[in-house]
């Protein structure tokens, strides 16, 4: 049975034509977006009070979220590995390339044990298996190496609202303010109660100060059908999808925009494989032969081709494109 919380129930023949439409050159999607094309969403920052950051991100679609930051200064326990280029495993290195790993050389780094998170979904208990894999994979690329390679994992459906959560996650951490510390050298933590003195998680723009390099990461929802690659794939097109991937990107530096880096890509599992397969008029075709026309879920992954195309895309303009749209949020809230 189709699982009616992730796919539409759409009859074989409109899968079938739904899909031929979204693998045709160009495809035509039911909404008349370019491949590349983002659906319009509204977002504000600095919504909820005693939160040091937070933004409420609301989608054309009538879903929204809102995500608020509350740091906590917690006191090293060991000493060994605090320093980049300490033991290993000790400590998360966000430092990225060889050279700029040179550059901040005595510079102090964070643990990913550092950060949690949390999410309330309507309708999820706080356990639900879904909720906890939604929490770990927006936690996992906040704390992931920059420099580690691209990593391709297997993930259960129900991961949609991945993007919606990740791009008000983004903007609430552009909007965290540190308060500045007094103290220095191995005096007891004393922080600055001037909140104007206050300094940025991370950078607004290119000329103020802030505590981390770059910027937050953001993931893309991204689909295959046929040959083509689509971003930000609707409920609709998601039921027809040979392949979802969910690609987290990141720019390191924030002054230079032409900087994106792939931290992860998880290949999400496609709701299409929940629908109804059509059946052929003609006794003598085979179950799992394809006859044109006849919808049939794709089995299997995709091609290596296609895993490279989508990195490509995302590399080339679209995350350059997406990270420029939420900076303008940001300027206009500052």
């Amino acid at each position: 049975m189709p699982a009616s919380s992730t796919t539409d129930l759409l009859s074989p023949a409109e899968l079938a034509y739904l899909h031929s439409s979204l693998s045709s050159d160009p495809p035509i999607r039911p909404d008349a977006r370019l491949a590349t094309d983002f659906r319009p969403f509204s977002a504000e920052t600095d919504v909820l009070p005693n939160t040091m950051g937070s933004a409420h991100v609301g989608f054309a679609d009538g879903r929204e979220a809102v995500v608020g930051v509350r740091a906590e200064v917690e006191r090293t326990t060991s000493v060994p590995g605090s320093i980049v280029g300490g033991k290993p495993g000790q400590d998360v290195d966000m430092a990225g390339t060889e050279d700029e790993k040179n550059k901040t050389q005595g510079v102090s780094m964070g643990k990913g044990s550092w950060v949690s998170l949390s999410l309330t979904l309507p309708g999820l208990r706080d356990d639900d298996a879904s909720l906890v894999f939604l929490e770990e994979m927006l936690r996992e690329v906040l704390v992931a190496p920059a420099s580690s390679t691209t990593s391709t994992e297997g993930s259960a459906a129900g991961s949609y609202p991945l993007p919606l959560l990740s791009m008000a996650t983004h903007l609430a951490l552009r909007n965290t303010r540190i308060p500045r510390l007094k103290s220095e050298g191995e005096e007891d933590p004393l922080a600055d109660d001037d909140w104007e003195a206050s300094v940025h998680l991370y950078t607004k723009s290119g000329k103020t100060r802030s505590l981390a390099g770059g910027v937050p990461p953001v993931t893309l929802l991204v689909m295959v059908a046929g040959d083509n690659v689509l971003f930000d794939p609707s409920g609709t097109e998601l039921s027809v999808a040979d392949g979802v991937f969910a690609v987290s990107i990141t720019r390191l530096q924030a002054e230079s925009s032409d900087e994106v880096r792939v931290l992860a890509v998880r290949m999400l599992e496609t709701s299409a494989r929940d629908t109804f397969r059509g059946v052929a008029r003609n006794d003598g075709v085979n179950e799992w032969d394809i006859v044109p026309g006849v919808w049939r879920p794709k089995v299997g992954g995709v091609k290596r081709g296609t895993y490279m195309r989508v990195v490509k895309d995302v590399l080339g303009s679209v995350g350059k494109e997406v990270i420029g749209s939420l900076e303008a949020f940001v300027i206009q809230a500052g």
